[in-house]
């Protein structure tokens, strides 16, 4: 484990994906000398009095991960490449709820930022989401006729 070359990572939510995410990573972290593991949320997030946010933030707390307040949508993407650039990798965990043009923004501020990978996780998930929706209506269909 001591050859990990990213020491300093930042992941982008802290959602249904984003949390399993950090929980991994804070996990693989303790056996990196030097690792660091932030997550970006935005201030209302941090600050929500929903029980179910509290819970999530208290979590990521514990795991010893800094939280880095930002908001995706209404920040540049010169702000973002100033927060990427901080960092050896970014992964994008924002889900659906960034909304449709924030992908490109990330992209573009990872390579302002210089930041050799950034993985966007949140694309995968929505093309298979969408993918096995066509492929069920699809199927019902094909069996309807029958």
């Amino acid at each position: 484990m001591s050859a990990a070359k990213s020491r300093n990572i930042l992941v982008l939510g802290a959602g249904e994906l984003g949390l399993p995410v950090l929980r991994n990573l804070a996990r693989r972290a303790k056996d990196v000398q030097g690792a660091k593991i932030s997550v970006l949320l935005r201030s209302s997030a941090v600050e929500s009095d929903v029980p179910a946010k509290q819970r999530d933030i208290a979590e990521i707390r514990s795991l010893e991960i800094e939280i880095v307040l930002c908001d995706l949508v209404k920040s540049s993407t010169d702000e973002l490449a100033s927060v990427f650039a901080q960092y050896d990798t970014v992964i994008g965990c924002a889900g659906y709820a960034a909304g449709i043009d924030t992908p490109m923004k990330l992209a573009k501020a990872a390579l302002q930022s210089g930041i050799p990978p950034l993985f966007p996780m949140t694309v995968r998930c929505r093309f298979r989401r969408n993918r096995a929706r066509r492929t069920a209506g699809h199927f019902r269909r094909t069996v309807g006729r029958a």
